[in-house]
């Protein structure tokens, strides 16, 4: 047996258990940072597993009673060439309510979509439901239904709570112009006599995987339409085919061109469900983004911690190492004798990293990913798992090769002289006014020690800056999250009520026009245009009163029916500058438009932050003449009643929809991840203070010995520990403040611009001058105390006698 081997196995008999230790921290620390980063991946792609695993639908075309023209039937398009699988489902128009009495609409925010299979069908095989909780309802009981999260919420009830919906027949329907009335109208379902009064039981929960903007779903079984009349008892504003086309989304073009020829020129509808998974995926990404933000917080603060403690480890398990070379062993030997020491301990921290991981794996993926997560549970996710595994290694051998390697090399009685500057800043503070304990205190902060020395004096300075820089960053990131939530215009949206109409309603306009409180009344289209090469999010407005215009970064708002403001990254992804002319398309009309602006406009289902095109109505009349100017959009005058002023136009309007983009919600769903990221390196911050004043106490006893032979009280002793952790947090506040403000503001500056915002940070200068400088020393000295205690009771004589 070599004399590595030997030396190696007297040293696990004597400290197994402290490496054991060790290891498992190491461990634990790794499989954290593994598991966040493992979440952060399953969230970002939660949706495209869940398209797959439901086998959605590649588009959907429908037609029916809620388009005013009864002639044109679905059946026209199932048997396209493009269509590989289909099934037809009924929209079904009925009167229902929450159970606080709102009515519930069919269309945006807030509404619920109640469908049944019209091909008698027992499942589907297109967007197959994927179940949270419950069961599939019996195909043959008219009275269960399923239905996803958004429906009961809007609805006010949970699994398996019965409601009762008033149906619609299908007489009483084709005589009604809009079905959107027939739900809105103020009569209770008990009380209106359109067909039959139905009560049904929720047995099943599905995962929604819509837009916020959407409503929710509420399907009915085929029982259901037998039960009541079959297609033409049942009142319904739309017949609609989900179609799995041959080529996926990329035959979604001739699709559409097939439909809209089959049409032969009747109304009929299409929706291309690509175009709003995007919006979708932002919420998925912004939450990964906040995960892997956590996942670096948590690395660095295990590098930290861990590094200090596997240098200290080291250098504790290195003192023999004279001896050793007296013995003979030469300098590759004792490298390789520390470097054995870490593979040791990396076998049960890889263990320990693997094990975390996976049973951390149970809370992932986070946010609303974690509803459509088809693969929810414990989950071995190898690819992270194994970088894990190979970083603790790594570091585990790394550390003690390094430290083995520097004490092999080090010469006896050689230490670290003080630099010049060292030496006049120790001359300095020793003819100011400050008392003994103080200078001696900040000298053992700021002292360098030998090479193997286990006073990880260099490290905890730089912990401190970059706790006090984390906490100063995250505090700017959390007063400047909150300035966006509270100030609508920064995410493009210049009003304040925004409501659908399905349609104009004069009366209802001038009664809004007429509210004291009310100061711009505009009516407004949101929906996709063609611009240039691309399918474009847009927003019309005709302003009815006073003057609703977009938020202008750059340029001006249109004013001329020739005239557009385009978002930023719509505006650098089509090459064109303002002053530039963009040709606007909807199906064979089309119109070339003068780029007059750069503006930030609010998402919708069809586009994204940083995306879009805003023009006027009389624009958009000349582009795509069938175009509804369904919504109304209603700005208040500063210093009104908001409240009293809502609660009026809530009285006008019975269909407000929600009006904060949905990334702008996401935003505030993730808000807590920049305090939680600078907690975290707070508390490494933190333990890495106790651990340089414990590690300083146990290496200078005999300087502790000396002081107090010298007439230091116990007091002064005391005292010295706290104002050598005084002086680590004033360090990392000196520095770590304005810097902490700087890249705050490069971040949300950054931040703002990948988000398609309007970039306002909002600094916490007194927070940052004032409260963080006191809970930061205040921290310091409730964490100096244990040491500060155990150095004040030092024994002299007995530490001087065994030196």
């Amino acid at each position: 047996m070599t004399a590595v081997a030997l030396r190696l196995r007297a040293e696990l008999r004597i400290r197994w258990r402290a490496w054991l230790a060790l290891a498992v921290v190491c461990g634990i620390a790794a499989g954290t940072t593994v598991a966040l980063a493992a979440a952060a991946s399953r969230t970002e792609t939660a949706l495209g597993r869940y398209l797959r695993a439901t086998s959605s639908a590649d588009a959907y075309a429908n037609a029916g009673i809620g388009f005013d023209d009864a002639t044109l039937d679905v059946g026209h398009f199932e048997h396209l060439p493009q269509v590989a699988r289909s099934e037809r489902t009924l929209l079904v128009a009925l009167l229902s309510r929450s159970r606080g009495g709102r009515p519930i609409v069919p269309v945006g925010a807030g509404s619920i979509q109640y469908q049944v299979p019209s091909d008698d069908r027992p499942r589907n095989t297109i967007d197959v439901p994927l179940m949270l909780r419950g069961r599939l309802p019996d195909p043959d009981r008219a009275d269960e239904v399923l239905a996803d999260p958004k429906a009961l919420d809007t609805l006010g009830i949970g699994l398996g709570d019965a409601f009762t919906v008033r149906l619609v027949s299908g007489a009483f329907l084709t005589r009604h112009v809009n079905d959107m009335d027939v739900a809105a109208d103020p009569r209770s379902p008990g009380t209106a006599a359109w067909g039959p009064l139905v009560t049904v039981r929720v047995v099943g929960v599905r995962a929604h995987a819509k837009a916020d903007v959407d409503g929710g779903y509420v399907d009915f079984t085929p029982a259901f339409r037998r039960a009541h009349g079959g297609a033409a008892g049942v009142g319904h504003w739309a017949e609609e085919l989900a179609v799995r086309l041959h080529g996926g989304s990329r035959a979604v073009p001739a699709f559409r061109a097939a439909v809209d020829a089959a049409a032969a020129g009747h109304s009929h509808g299409f929706y291309d469900p690509a175009t709003s998974r995007p919006v979708v995926q932002r919420t998925m990404d912004l939450i990964a983004q906040a995960l892997r933000l956590l996942a670096i917080a948590a690395g660095t603060a295990a590098l930290v911690l861990g590094g200090q403690a596997l240098l200290r480890t080291a250098a504790f398990d290195a003192r023999p190492t004279r001896t050793l070379r007296a013995l003979g062993m030469t300098t590759g030997q004792l490298t390789g004798l520390a470097a054995a020491r870490g593979a040791l301990m990396a076998a049960p921290a890889v263990v320990a990293t693997a094990i975390v991981a996976v049973a951390l794996s149970a809370g992932a993926p986070v946010g609303w990913a974690r509803q459509i997560d088809p693969d929810r549970g414990l989950r071995f996710d190898a690819v992270p798992i194994a970088i894990g595994c190979a970083t603790v290694t790594v570091a585990l051998v790394g550390a003690g090769a390094l430290t083995g390697w520097r004490a092999a090399r080090a010469r006896p009685g050689r230490g670290t002289r003080p630099s010049p500057r060292s030496a006049a800043f120790a001359t300095a503070l020793a003819r100011s006014r400050l008392s003994v304990a103080a200078v001696t205190g900040v000298r053992m902060a700021l002292g360098r020690r030998a090479p193997t020395a286990t006073v990880p004096v260099q490290t905890t300075l730089a912990s401190a800056v970059a706790a006090v820089t984390v906490v100063v960053v995250a505090l700017t990131v959390g007063k400047s999250v909150t300035h966006l939530l509270d100030t609508p215009r920064l995410y493009g949206q210049t009003w304040d009520y925004e409501t659908y109409n399905g349609g104009r309603n004069p009366a209802l306009e001038r009664a809004a026009m007429r509210d004291p409180a009310v100061q711009d009344v505009a009516l407004g289209f949101s929906g996709p245009l063609r611009v240039g090469d691309r399918v474009v999010g847009a927003r019309a407005t005709a302003d009815l009163k006073g003057r609703l215009d977009p938020e202008v970064i750059e340029g001006r708002a249109p004013r001329a029916d020739d005239e557009a403001l385009l978002a930023t990254k719509t505006l650098a992804a089509l090459h064109v500058r303002i002053g530039d002319r963009v040709a606007v398309r909807s199906g064979r009309r089309a119109a070339r438009l003068r780029v007059v602006g750069r503006g930030v406009l609010p998402s919708d289902k069809w586009t994204e932050l940083g995306h879009g095109l805003f023009l006027g109505l009389p624009a958009l009349k000349r582009i795509a003449p069938e175009a509804p100017a369904a919504a109304v959009y209603i700005r208040l005058r500063p210093g009104t009643d908001r409240a009293a002023a809502f609660a009026r136009l809530d009285r006008l309007y019975t269909r407000p929809v929600q009006v904060r983009p949905q990334e702008i919600s996401d935003l505030a769903r993730v808000d807590g991840a920049p305090a939680l990221v600078g907690v975290v390196f707070v508390l490494a911050a933190a333990a890495a203070l106790a651990h340089l004043l414990a590690s300083s106490v146990q290496r200078r006893r005999r300087d502790l010995a000396i002081l107090k032979t010298l007439g230091f009280t116990r007091a002064q002793v005391r005292s010295t520990v706290a104002w050598q952790a005084t002086t680590v947090a004033a360090a990392g506040v000196l520095v770590g403040v304005p810097l902490g403000l700087a890249l705050g503001r490069l971040g949300w500056n950054l931040f703002a611009d990948g988000l398609g915002i309007v970039s306002e940070p909002a600094l916490p200068v007194w927070s940052a001058a004032l409260a963080v400088p006191a809970a930061a020393i205040l921290l310091a000295n409730v964490v100096a105390a244990l040491p500060a205690r155990r150095a004040a009771a030092t024994r002299p004589a007995a530490v001087l006698r065994a030196e």
